[in-house]
């Protein structure tokens, strides 16, 4: 039997600590797309059904709430 945390695992293309930036985001700003974050926490399938994360960049003092497709590795 499969836990929760083994199936997330699988699910999610990213994993906590990787380094990614933002490629789409309703907030997208030019500056946004040079910025770095690191993955904090990988979050269940949104209501499309795409895996969710929750990202940091060192330059923001929030976390922002991501899914799959806004975001590529470094």
């Amino acid at each position: 039997m499969m836990s929760h945390i083994e199936s997330s695992q699988q699910t999610h293309k990213f994993q906590v600590g990787q380094c990614v930036r933002i490629v789409r985001s309703t907030d997208l700003r030019e500056a946004m797309k040079r910025e770095q974050f690191r993955v904090l926490k990988l979050l269940p399938q949104n209501p499309l059904g795409e895996p969710s994360y929750r990202v940091k960049s060192d330059h923001e003092q929030f976390e922002r709430l991501v899914g799959e497709q806004e975001i590529a590795p470094i």
